[in-house]
């Protein structure tokens, strides 16, 4: 039983290597050959916790539709507070597909309300998600609404680290458009107070940009210096590399853009998400050639439409346009 070995090899690499993933993906098939329930569950665990930090959202989706169902069948060898814990990436991160309609994604956000509920927990998280979901989908009174209760309902230990929580407010800030208050939430994260495995490498995508707005060219540039080696070349931090380009786009920074875009284009390209590569690409857009590039407006404009389809608004063609 060859999937053990993979199992303890998965074990003995980092979380954030590429590479586990193909080990625990031959776990995983092995474990599902022999109906071991329990490794297969360990397994898929291992998975979700790895593709949070390579950037492989399919396969985490996939591993925890797997794990959700068997929780529901009332398997005991699936940890409930556990289970619920990772709801959290999963709900965030659905709207980021264009091929997942509305109803799917508020089926979905329902679902964890419901198992919250069931469970005694706060539902702080699901107003959070719900918040974040409805800004990717560009719906900002629906954000906003989820946004006030997220800041009203009480905490417990289902809510994020204090350095993601902030970070998220800065996210929001920052999609309303009220840049002063973005950054003066993101303070304690600029200063060092606070930080965890992506924070502050998401969060300087919203200052460096907020910086500019507000005219302090000078913070601009260091939360750039600072912030775009940490997202560089990481699939699973496209988004802020994003905004660095935007940003070297408003400075006048071209061919710093332009090397930018050159090192991170296949990192961005190879994305499973939809969102994630649109990002890139309307960042980008202003330096495609007309002729060279062809391809890559034709996908950007693709995606475009198809993310306003779903969200059933003009965000994204909008964001284009400026």
């Amino acid at each position: 039983m060859n999937y053990l070995e993979d199992l303890e090899t998965a074990w003995q690499m980092r979380d954030d290597d590429p590479a586990r993933i193909k080990v625990l993906e031959q776990a995983i098939l092995g474990a599902d050959m022999y109906n071991d329930i329990p490794n297969g569950i360990e397994a898929r665990d291992m998975l979700i916790d790895t593709c949070l930090y390579v950037g492989f959202p399919k396969k985490q989706l996939q591993a925890f539709s797997w794990l959700v169902k068997k929780f529901e069948e009332d398997c005991p060898d699936v940890d409930g507070f556990d289970l619920l814990w990772k709801y959290k990436w999963i709900a965030e991160h659905v709207p980021m597909f264009d091929e997942v309609s509305k109803a799917q994604i508020d089926a979905l956000l329902n679902d964890m309300k419901v198992k919250f509920e069931q469970r005694g927990y706060s539902l702080r998280p699901y107003y959070k998600v719900s918040t974040l979901g409805a800004m990717r989908m560009g719906d900002r009174a629906k954000a906003e609404a989820y946004f006030e209760q997220w800041q009203k309902a009480k905490s417990d230990y289902m809510n994020d680290c204090g350095a993601c929580e902030t970070n998220d407010v800065v996210h929001y800030h920052y999609f309303m458009e009220d840049y002063e208050q973005a950054l003066k939430k993101a303070e304690p994260i600029v200063t060092g107070k606070q930080s965890c495995a992506e924070v502050p490498h998401l969060t300087y995508g919203f200052t460096v940009i907020a910086y500019f707005k507000t005219g302090d060219l000078e913070m601009a540039q260091q939360c750039f210096e600072k912030g775009y080696p940490l997202v560089e070349k990481k699939s699973s931090l496209i988004p802020p590399m994003a905004s660095m380009i935007q940003y070297l786009n408003l400075s006048g920074q071209h061919e710093k853009a332009k090397d930018v875009i050159a090192i991170n284009k296949e990192t961005a390209l190879a994305s499973e998400s939809g969102l994630d590569k649109l990002l890139f690409l309307q960042a980008a857009f202003p330096f495609f050639d007309a002729e060279v590039d062809k391809d890559l407006i034709q996908l950007t404009e693709e995606l475009t439409a198809k993310f306003d389809a779903r969200n059933e608004n003009s965000y994204y063609s909008e964001r284009l346009a400026k």
